[in-house]
């Protein structure tokens, strides 16, 4: 297995500007060569991936319809929390609520819960690759090793979001349109849940822990109280915390590694981002962009921004927005975030900018907690949105997309695979940010590969 090095990551952004700048004859005979490879007729073709079909989008709507205002401590937080059990009990798992209390400003004294469930993995075994001067002084074989995946399943605070009245001209009434949170965060929930189930089939080599996490949006409450109860042997043996957040709406899905991550000025801990490199080797090695039109980008704004430490680094690969995987953070074990937003941006008050289509004009770009967090509302954008991408013959160049060089994915092929069956984004994003995920938990750390 191919494992990231600094001089990986080096020839990884070069590969990355250089695709963009192919020449036609260039594309037209990678494009050849995929369709011939593909082909439906080679007895030698690829099997399709992350074809998960509609379990996880089905259940993201359930949950956005059935609990819109689950907000923390709430009872429809709570009738939220046993939906997602009920999910992982169809699956074969045997889910754990881990209850908390927070007490608010006022002294009263609010419960949530985290919903977990495990799973064993394979292990990792020395890989061959790797030099016996090397290899002499590892253990063979590494199967105590752990991967967490998370996700928040509330809602923001609905005192936060202004209601907005709509005009039923039926009952000639004003009604009161208020978000089902289907981005924030059901998209994220479904999509750790269709990797739950997805890893039943395809085992992990990482003892696996999926994590549900209760008032996520309160500070993220529960992130905080399950990583109080992880043992210090159980955090030294934590490979990786993976958070899925929004992944629905925005404009493009991301991955970042934590600021932990970061030094001053262009340095970064490699170790600590190696698994972001993973995720990018995941999306090239499956050809996930001509395959299945979904990519994932890393951040390239690239401008110098102020640390906690006091000192300036580069801001690329890594975001300032915090979230459920922050308090893992801070506690030095590496993350990765997966999220969907727009880091075309110039500066670092920008960050949390998920879409400029211009539907979210009046929220400045953001979708998350506001009225427009709404499945229907969503789901009908995106419709439309693909019906007009079928009829476009002639691409769009979006004259604000001044990273159009920069960002980390391929995008040379869009469009160009015959074989390629339109799928809407709900399902789309969620079974292929489950796939990079499934994929992740087989890469092992350095110089191992999977035992299976």
């Amino acid at each position: 297995m191919r494992q990231s090095t600094p001089d990986n990551r080096s020839r990884f952004a070069c590969r990355c500007i250089v695709m963009r700048r192919f020449s036609a004859v260039a594309i037209a005979s990678l494009m050849l060569v995929v369709t011939v490879a593909c082909s439906p007729g080679d007895n030698n073709a690829q099997a399709g991936v992350a074809q998960f079909g509609e379990t996880g989008a089905q259940f993201a709507r359930k949950l956005a319809r059935l609990c819109p205002e689950r907000v923390p401590y709430s009872d429809q937080e709570s009738r939220a929390a046993d939906l997602i059990m009920e999910e992982l009990r169809l699956y074969g798992y045997t889910p754990e609520k881990q209850e908390f209390s927070v007490t608010d400003d006022t002294g009263v004294r609010r419960t949530s819960a985290n919903i977990i469930a495990k799973l064993e993995g394979d292990g990792f075994v020395v890989s061959p690759k790797v030099d016996e001067s090397v290899t002499s002084t590892l253990p063979n074989q590494r199967n105590d090793l752990m991967m967490i995946v998370g996700a928040h399943y509330d809602t923001p605070a609905i005192d936060s979001v202004p209601d907005e009245p709509v005009e039923d001209e039926e009952n000639a009434e004003t009604q009161m349109v208020r978000p089902d949170g289907i981005h924030n965060n059901a998209s994220g929930v479904a999509s750790v849940l269709t990797a739950a189930r997805v890893m039943r089939e395809t085992p992990p080599g990482y003892d696996v822990t999926f994590v549900f996490f209760g008032a996520g949006t309160d500070e993220f409450a529960g992130a905080k109280y399950y990583l109080s109860k992880l043992s210090a042997d159980n955090r030294k043996l934590t490979e990786v915390m993976v958070n899925v957040g929004p992944i629905f709406a925005g404009e493009k899905v991301y991955a970042h590694a934590g600021q932990n991550s970061v030094k001053s000025g262009d340095k970064k801990d490699y170790a600590k981002r190696r698994k972001l490199y993973q995720v990018t080797d995941i999306f090239f090695e499956n050809q996930l962009n001509s395959r299945n039109k979904y990519a994932i980008y890393t951040n390239q704004a690239s401008f110098l921004v102020p640390t906690p430490s006091g000192l300036s680094a580069i801001f690329r690969e890594w975001t300032t927005k915090t979230s459920d995987h922050t308090p893992f953070d801070n506690a030095g074990i590496p993350i990765v975030f997966i999220e969907s937003g727009d880091y075309r941006i110039r500066k670092v008050e920008e960050v949390g900018i998920e879409s400029r289509n211009p539907l979210f004009q009046e929220t400045g770009g953001v979708i998350s907690g506001t009225k427009y967090d709404r499945a229907d509302v969503l789901e009908d954008l995106f419709r439309k949105m693909d019906e007009q991408a079928a009829r476009e013959t002639i691409p769009i160049i979006d004259p604000n997309d001044t990273q159009a060089d920069q960002e980390e994915s391929p995008d040379y092929d869009e469009g160009d695979d015959k074989d390629y069956i339109p799928v809407a984004r709900l399902p789309q994003r969620i079974n292929n940010t489950a796939f990079v995920i499934v994929q992740l938990a087989r890469k092992g750390p350095l110089n191992y590969d999977y035992n299976g």
